[in-house]
């Protein structure tokens, strides 16, 4: 389903919504976005059958998912609603800090995911520049905003049975040496594969391929680097492994959906 935004009747009305998968409802961080500066209406959802109806009625500048802890039915709901409104930014807040679950946030496209203790200044300010880059994105050229597409994605819910990654040793590499060359041959050989059975070992457990994975995680370091305000975008394209700076900003707006020096405009906002 395509997803579009009426500009002229969110600038008016701005309004987003709020997917209350806490357990202890009167404490969840909705309130604290109602004293943001930027006017605009929560529209609140508890259950996750009733949030594409939500999206339908509201068309709302995007949704937030908050979770104390997230599980297989509110991480699948926010895929479905990324499946079906692959255009709306999506807000994903967390009680613990989990590397699989910021894995899977940056797959899926989550637009922003912030770990509890989350200040309402904090909150605030990260909401503010989700609605001012979804306006710079409304003054593109095409009015139908599309995120990249998703690939499909395994919820990484611990099942009890813990099973040993063959390609963990090759996403600490990538963590550890992202700005530099990364050969398939050499993290094959850190993963005791040839080079083909590390790409469709890579592809199994981890629902991409690799390449797709590091040019993901090069990008979320870019936007890490890029909301400081006296960071350089060439200096950021070297930084996180790219070699030209036009290819960087090519990439980077075709995962992101705005050119670096927008993001890093929208950026000094926060």
């Amino acid at each position: 389903m395509k997803y579009s935004i009426d500009f002229k009747t969110a600038a008016l009305k701005p309004n987003f919504i709020w997917v209350n998968l806490t357990q202890e409802t009167h404490i969840a961080l909705a309130s604290s976005a109602t004293e943001n500066a930027v006017p605009f209406e929560v529209r609140g959802v508890r259950e996750p059958a009733l949030i594409s109806a939500a999206i339908q009625l509201h068309a709302p500048l995007f949704v937030c998912f908050e979770f104390d802890e997230p599980d297989a039915k509110g991480m699948s709901a926010l895929a479905q609603i990324r499946r079906e409104h692959p255009g709306l930014p999506i807000l994903m807040i967390v009680g613990s800090q989990s590397h699989a679950v910021a894995l899977w946030a940056l797959r899926i496209r989550v637009w922003d995911l912030l770990v509890k203790p989350v200040s309402s200044g904090e909150l605030n300010q990260r909401i503010s520049s989700i609605i001012e880059m979804t306006r710079l994105r409304g003054r593109e050229p095409s009015r139908d905003i599309q995120f990249p597409p998703q690939v499909t994605e395994t919820i990484p819910v611990s099942n009890g049975q813990h099973k040993q990654s063959k390609t963990q040793r090759a996403i600490a590499h990538v963590a550890r040496h992202f700005g530099g060359k990364i050969a398939i041959n050499e993290v094959a050989a850190l993963c005791r594969l040839s080079p083909s059975q590390f790409c469709r070992v890579f592809r199994g457990e981890q629902g991409v391929s690799f390449g797709q994975h590091l040019l993901g995680y090069r990008i979320a370091r870019a936007c890490e680097q890029l909301a400081d305000p006296a960071a350089l975008a060439k200096e950021v394209a070297y930084a996180v492994g790219f070699n030209d700076l036009s290819h960087f900003a090519r990439v980077f707006k075709r995962q992101i959906g705005i050119c670096p020096s927008k993001y890093q405009a929208v950026a000094r906002l926060s």
